[in-house]
């Protein structure tokens, strides 16, 4: 069954357990506004039968303190061709523009966007509570469908499994996994984050699949 009729179909949960969550997703952000993390990307182009045409690796020391950020290159490999020293300049300004951050369901600022609805919990650790959630009302390309697991005794998100409710512009299909076992002062951190989908415009289409670890969290 689909995240999106197991919440139709299941019992909310208790407010005390979101309000857990949102106070970690608070304790999260400010954290990440202060500290400086390892950020590895495989970023892999693949043709129709899903073999890779091309790959880049890179690799970044980043850190951010209030409007300060530092970006450190690490390593920058296309289809095994260092080239680090020739995008050093490049990858190391800081972006014009912010991508798009991908908001926890459960942050108080998204919360009332979403119905959430207490699924089965994993098989083989039931102490745990997987969450399925929707938005609550018109879907759009910020909000999401999907589900996570979660910790009810201490508010941690421990893994996430979510696609847009709708599909942005250009984009035929985006699937979101995540992984949140970096242990860090303000609770478990983002780890491993993968995207898989199709983007393109008419018939030029591209499949891609990008694999993000984060390691090595500290205090900026």
């Amino acid at each position: 069954m689909s995240p999106l009729l197991l919440v139709l179909a299941a019992a909310a949960p208790d407010p005390a357990l979101l309000d857990k969550l949102g106070a970690r997703a608070l304790s999260l952000e400010a954290y990440a506004n202060g500290s400086r993390v390892t950020v590895d990307v495989v970023a892999e182009e693949l043709d129709s039968d899903g073999k890779v045409k091309k790959t880049t690796h890179t690799a970044l020391r980043v850190g951010r303190s209030g409007a300060k950020v530092e970006r450190k290159l690490l390593t920058f490999i296309e289809d095994g061709k260092d080239l680090t020293e020739a995008k050093r300049v490049e990858l190391e300004k800081p972006p014009k523009k912010e991508g798009a951050a991908v908001k926890s369901p459960f942050h108080p600022d998204q919360r009332a966007k979403y119905q959430f609805a207490v699924l089965a919990p994993p098989a083989d650790k039931p102490s745990l509570v997987r969450l399925g959630f929707q938005p609550a009302g018109e879907k759009t390309a910020e909000l999401y469908v999907g589900d996570a697991t979660v910790d009810p005794e201490t508010g941690d998100v421990l893994a996430l499994s979510l696609r847009p409710s709708k599909t942005p512009a250009f984009v035929d299909s985006l699937s979101i996994e995540a992984t949140l076992d970096a242990q860090t002062p303000a609770g478990r951190a983002m780890s491993r984050l993968t995207l898989k989908g199709v983007a393109g415009f008419l018939f030029i289409k591209q499949r891609f699949r990008v694999v993000t670890t984060f390691s090595d969290y500290e205090p900026f």
